[in-house]
């Protein structure tokens, strides 16, 4: 698993809103899209870069 070090919260809270935008689980239900999305990450790191950085823009976009 990803250790959260290699991604600051801040990107990972950013990216976990950019796909649950909608989304109206409970916090437990979170917490295990936000670890797998770390393992993901892990496994694909360009990937996460790319998709880390479409969700920053639009965060920034929607702030």
């Amino acid at each position: 698993m990803v250790d959260v070090g290699q991604h600051p919260e801040e990107q990972i809270e950013v990216v976990v809103d950019c796909i649950l935008v909608n989304y109206r689980g409970d916090s437990e239900s979170r917490g295990r899209i936000v670890h797998a999305i770390l393992e993901w990450a892990e496994e694909h790191p360009d990937e996460w870069d790319e998709l880390q950085e479409r969700c920053q823009q639009r965060h920034e976009v929607l702030a």
